[in-house]
């Protein structure tokens, strides 16, 4: 979007705004951590393009699929998961006691043959835990669904829900957290995202209200995780994404 700036004496039109939205680079590298206790049974194998900034899942075919693979349903997630502390964009933590806005833009999709998974990008309380209730995951997901038509969704601890759109090109999605000062107090508020396409464009909205359980002053982690849809049999094949986000601390 164009801006006018004053430069000595005279007005200049600038188009270059930059961007403060963050690529998350390469999962193999950047000070992601990696963990797959299932040992491949969803995820084949993961390559990224940075000259279009786009992350390719290869999944497998799971006949029978369970709750061990998806963080839509159960207590537990054992899929693939690459995590990292999460920071503002000036490098300073994010804390749990922190009020802030979580932003992401999900594009250059290609659901390819896969069916039945999505792509998660949420917030995390404990980046090491595979207990859905003490990571507490909050975020947005990248779906495709049992006839490939691409979606996202608002996830909450394992509660997801997502909104399909044909010819899909575009997900926007937001989630907020409220702050606290202490335990029991630092509250999650929910999100929404649209789902946008040349011709359309749908909505869906997940309440959250659940409290963090550490200190106000612990550091939050940003999960990426591979996740079945549910415990729908699924179909393998290259889900591909492009995936931004923006942390917005408010006062």
């Amino acid at each position: 979007m164009p801006r006018l700036s004053l430069s000595g004496n005279t007005w200049v039109l600038s188009s270059d705004v930059s961007d403060d939205s963050r690529s998350l680079g390469n999962l193999n590298g950047g000070g992601y951590t990696f963990s797959d206790s299932t040992a491949g049974t969803a995820l084949s194998s993961y390559s990224y393009d940075s000259g279009t900034d786009t992350h390719t899942f290869n999944l497998n075919t799971i006949a029978v699929a369970n709750e061990t693979y998806s963080l839509l349903s159960g207590p537990n997630f054992t899929s693939a998961k690459w995590r990292a502390l999460l920071t503002y964009a000036d490098g300073t933590p994010v804390l749990v006691g922190d009020a802030f806005s979580f932003n992401v833009r999900m594009d250059n999709m290609s659901v390819g043959a896969s069916r039945q998974y999505a792509i998660v990008l949420a917030v995390v309380e404990s980046s090491s835990s595979t207990v859905i209730g003490t990571m507490q995951p909050s975020g947005i997901y990248f779906l495709s669904n049992l006839t490939g038509v691409p979606g996202v969704g608002v996830v909450a601890n394992n509660i997801g829900q997502a909104t399909t759109l044909s010819a899909m090109v575009s997900g926007v999605g937001t989630t907020i957290f409220t702050g606290g000062s202490a335990i029991g107090s630092c509250g999650k508020g929910g999100g929404s995202c649209a789902a946008r396409s040349a011709t359309g464009i749908n909505t869906i909205t997940r309440l959250d209200g659940n409290t963090w359980a550490s200190s106000a002053t612990t550091q939050l982690s940003l999960a990426v995780m591979v996740s079945t849809n549910g415990t729908a049999t699924t179909t393998g094949g290259a889900l591909s994404v492009r995936i931004k986000y923006k942390v917005i601390k408010m006062s």
